[in-house]
């Protein structure tokens, strides 16, 4: 009956996306009673040791699971290099291997699909009774699809997986669990909401080249402090009255950080787990204003192309920060000119800093039987687990040193976005049908005021949240 409803279910998912993780009491001895008895219990400890054979001891029972190939169905295919980056790659793989052969299975993670086509992979191949894998990656913006329509199994009755392993995003894994039952899990990610800095042209402007993290440190690192110093930042060297450095590049990503950083967010959750529209509240339009305001002043300049030129330009020199998130790291780790990362300052609203992430998650279809279930869950969170050496909580430090210029970047920002509540999901990434390109574009190349965008999408976006709710509309 269960099977029939889900697939049942699952025609329908499918015709509307085709259409869109012992003390004696005796006396005292006297000295010759007391040696006696001490030789007498040496030879009778002597003569037991010689006669006694220390028990084998128990064989190392180990889970076979039968050859079982387990599939993740992603967008991007995780490869084992020919040449490892560092010894903790190195030591993973090896692991990844040695477990693979002691358990009998092989795992990979391939590419069957793009970002916004696994949820329908998922749907169809389940339909025909066939999953194309044995785990979906969904993006955060069709996982309420999945759950919603019992499409996952519940990961919180397979005692393969310790839900409560730092192993697993606990963001995540909170957003994807609905009344006591998880529907998906994933390993810890890089959180969003950073701002790199050039430490050489926070010198050459009279700055500390460590402002921003003594900024951080003490609590005082917000929107007022961030706009002095992109000010000072902004300067004419040859004095042809043309900034040659700017702070900032001229982006829309800008907005979204703001609306975060101001203790909110353009879609929240309420008690009940269900979205709101938020965008209109005062926290997210004085964060609207805010950016909007800061892009009347000469502290950015346009972007030379989309294509990296954002990147580009924060290595050359050309900005002197560049909010964006932390993956960007591997573009820049090699660039001449020392650098910084702090978290994005935080707005009026807001108690602490925040940084961001997204719902994405893995699923196992609900089709397979508990103990197909438990065999994959086995096989997952081996897969999600460092190796020997480097499974411990902080042992994410070593590699992010590798990257980083300075120590604060990781001992400060990383382990201060670690802390319980700085993470955040993006719940508008939860949502399809809401861009903040329809927000940001009218801000900043259409003249429209915060009141104006924000009036212009609030329709759209009540109607995404809607559908993203399971509510529906009756036509008249």
């Amino acid at each position: 009956m269960q099977l029939s409803k889900t697939l049942a279910t699952l025609f329908i998912i499918t015709s509307v996306i085709s259409s869109l993780t012992a003390c004696g009491g005796a006396d005292e001895p006297t000295v010759s009673e007391e040696t006696s008895t001490i030789e007498t219990s040496a030879e009778a400890s002597t003569t037991t040791t010689k006669d006694e054979i220390a028990p084998e001891p128990e064989p190392e029972v180990v889970r076979d699971l039968g050859g079982l190939h387990v599939t993740i169905a992603t967008w991007v295919d995780v490869l084992e290099p020919e040449v490892k980056a560092s010894a903790q790659e190195e030591a993973l793989w090896e692991f990844r291997h040695e477990m693979m052969e002691k358990h009998n299975f092989t795992i990979e993670e391939k590419a069957l699909g793009k970002w916004n086509t696994t949820l329908e992979l998922m749907s169809t191949s389940m339909i025909a009774g066939d999953p194309a894998a044995e785990v979906f990656h969904v993006s955060a913006s069709f996982v309420n699809t999945v759950i919603n329509n019992n499409l996952a199994y519940d990961l919180s009755t397979l005692d393969e997986l310790d839900l409560n392993h730092w192993k697993w995003d606990p963001a995540v894994t909170d957003f994807l669990t609905r009344d006591g039952a998880t529907y998906g899990v994933y390993p810890n990610q890089t959180p969003n909401s950073f701002v790199f800095f050039n430490k050489r042209l926070f010198e050459e402007a009279g700055l500390d080249p460590d402002l921003p993290y003594d900024l951080q440190a003490s609590g005082d690192w917000t929107w007022e402090a961030f706009e002095e110093i992109a000010a000072k930042l902004s300067r004419d060297t040859d004095n042809d009255g043309i900034n040659d450095v700017y702070a900032l590049v001229f982006d829309g990503k800008l907005f979204d950080y703001a609306i975060i950083s101001n203790g909110t967010q353009i879609v929240t959750l309420n008690e009940d787990g269900k979205f709101v529209n938020t965008l209109n509240t005062p926290e997210a339009m004085a964060a609207l204003t805010w950016v909007t305001d800061l892009y009347k002043h000469d502290y950015d300049t346009p972007v030379t192309h989309w294509d990296g030129g954002y990147e580009q330009m924060f290595m050359t020199g050309q900005i002197a920060m560049m909010p964006h998130d932390k993956e960007k790291l591997l573009m820049i780790k090699d660039m001449e000119d020392d650098f910084g990362m702090v978290i994005f300052p935080k707005g009026p609203a807001a108690e602490n800093y925040a940084v961001t992430g997204t719902g994405a998650g893995w699923f196992i279809p609900n089709t397979f039987t508990p103990e197909e279930a438990a065999d994959i869950a086995f096989a997952l969170d081996i897969w999600a687990t460092e190796p020997p050496g480097y499974d411990s909580e902080d042992d994410w430090m070593m590699e992010d040193y590798k990257l980083f210029r300075d120590d604060r970047a990781v001992e400060e920002t990383m382990v201060k976005a670690k802390e319980p509540g700085i993470m955040r999901l993006n719940n508008r990434q939860q949502i399809s049908g809401i861009s903040t390109n329809s927000i940001t574009q009218p801000l900043m190349h259409q003249g429209a005021t915060p009141a104006e965008a924000v009036e212009g999408v609030m329709g759209i976006f009540d109607a995404a949240i809607a559908k993203a709710n399971g509510e529906t509309t009756v036509a008249e």
